[in-house]
């Protein structure tokens, strides 16, 4: 990607993005030559006004957010490019905070993650050069990319944040280049929130003493997968797979009985562990959300993509490789005990791939080759930390504010005769007590309890508080470190509102 020097109003910053050689496919755009014989179509009317009309009932939830959180008059003021996400991308995020309802958030969390799809400038396809990214700066300071990319089938589609810098895949727009008398409006369905692409937390080193922790080992019961385009099959005897292309949707499942453990306050560690054989699809990097499923009343021999059961909150992203693929579920897997839940289901889908001929994940089944493939959960208790706090200050918000979360609020560092190398990326820190008068979100989202975050993922500005008008208020963290050691006592964080 190259930046070009070029000056421009509202800080938008262009930027040319080569070598894109990818096939995409388009989905109810509204074509070029539509805008060439009538590009004001839709310009006597408001965003908001053309969705109250009824004109799109499929994003209504939108306007609901956007009323809830007080944006009516920001989105309307003109002059402005607004990426806006459908009803069904909207339900999608709030299942990934486990919640259901917009209302059920604070109206200024709403607020935050809303205006991250607001920039100044109208930009339709038409307004980019082949292949290149506008860099646009939202209402939140975050940038978020609009990219115009051309195949033999389609010289003007438009996709948001394709960009190196994040951790998360480019998603397609599905209707694009509304141009309203407030400005232009594009349509995706699925909903951008802004992750840069972080370090990840080393692998542990070889000679770790694991000998006085506590572990334990989950197998599973039951795995399946359902395909869209055989409905009433069960694919129990096959190996698992996932697809994200339209109409060849496959989804994995996966079920174990909860194992008791003594040391739920002290889990330090869970993960899930999985088998990739076969990636398939040309320069196919896939990303696999985790969620846990809305029930458990299934078993691998009757699943069919018709009987299957719900996706409910999203638990965890993460790109998959060839070979054993680990899992972070350490936060989540702490709520099943606290919930006392005696069955986790998760189920697996790709948020990837849907242009990509062929492409597809294989994962191996329980049943191949005498079961050396078993999916499992694995369970840690702690270590001795070589971590000490370096830095433990209160927070300072307006009232009804914002304050981004730094190193300079709390942080922790190790001796320099450590044994290990604890930097950013090492160090993490779990939400053991939330905040009443506020919410601590992580990209937007709410954080709840037993949440983690790295010391990374602070420092770049990841982590904020968000007040919601009712006083001071205070948190409590506990840190860790990336080969399993726990500093010895929680953090307490006070948060003071002027």
């Amino acid at each position: 990607m190259k930046k070009l020097a070029i000056k421009m109003p509202n800080k938008l910053i262009l930027m040319l993005v080569l070598g894109v050689t990818s096939m995409w496919s388009c989905q109810d755009l509204i074509k070029d030559y539509e805008l060439d014989t009538n590009p004001d179509f839709l310009k006597t009317m408001t965003l908001v006004d053309y969705i109250e009309q009824g004109r799109d009932t499929s994003l209504t939830l939108y306007a609901e957010a956007i009323e809830y959180a007080g944006l009516t008059e920001l989105i309307a003021k003109g002059e402005q490019t607004r990426v806006v996400p459908t009803n069904n991308a909207i339900r999608t995020l709030l299942a990934s905070a486990g919640i259901s309802n917009i209302r059920d958030l604070s109206p200024n969390v709403v607020k935050g993650l809303f205006s991250y799809l607001i920039f100044p400038g109208t930009f339709r396809s038409i307004d980019l050069d082949e292949n290149e990214t506008i860099e646009g700066e939202t209402l939140t300071g975050d940038p978020l990319y609009l990219t115009r990319l051309i195949s033999s089938t389609d010289r003007y589609r438009v996709v948001v944040n394709n960009s190196a810098r994040l951790a998360t895949p480019p998603i397609d727009v599905i209707r694009q280049d509304y141009v309203f008398m407030d400005g232009v409006a594009h349509v995706v369905d699925y909903f951008p929130t802004y992750q840069q692409l972080m370090t990840p937390t080393d692998s542990v080193p070889d000679d770790v003493d694991y000998s006085e922790a506590q572990k334990d080992t989950i197998w599973v019961t039951d795995d399946a997968h359902a395909y869209a385009g055989g409905r009433n099959n069960n694919y129990n005897s096959g190996v698992n797979q996932l697809v994200s292309r339209s109409g060849q949707y496959r989804y994995t499942f996966f079920k174990f009985n909860t194992l008791p453990i003594d040391y739920v306050d002290d889990l330090t560690s869970a993960k899930l562990h999985f088998f990739v054989n076969t990636i398939n699809g040309s320069n196919f990097v896939p990303f696999c959300a985790v969620h846990e499923t809305t029930d458990d009343n299934w078993t691998a021999p009757t699943l069919t993509y018709n009987t299957m059961p719900g996706f409910g909150p999203e638990l965890v992203t993460a790109e998959l490789a060839l070979n054993w693929n680990e899992i972070n579920l350490t936060g989540y897997m702490q709520n099943v005990y606290k919930d006392e839940k005696p069955v986790i289901s998760l189920g697996l889908q790709l948020l990837n791939g849907q242009n990509i001929t062929s492409s597809s994940v294989q994962i191996r089944n329980r049943e191949a080759s005498n079961g050396i493939y078993t999916q499992f959960i694995s369970l840690m208790g702690p270590i001795p930390s070589e971590l000490i706090l370096r830095h433990n200050e209160p927070i300072v918000v307006a009232n009804n504010g914002i304050t981004i979360l730094t190193k300079d609020h709390f942080s922790m560092a190790s001796y320099q005769s450590s044994t290990y190398t604890y930097s950013d990326n090492n160090i993490i820190f779990s939400l053991m007590e939330v905040p009443v008068n506020g919410t601590l979100t992580k990209y937007g989202l709410p954080m709840t309890k037993f949440a983690q975050f790295t010391q990374q993922e602070l420092a770049r500005g990841a982590i904020k508080y968000v007040h919601n008008g009712s006083g001071n208020d205070s948190f409590q963290l506990k840190a860790l470190d990336f080969i399993g050691g726990v500093y010895e006592e929680l953090l307490p964080v006070t948060v003071t509102v002027q």
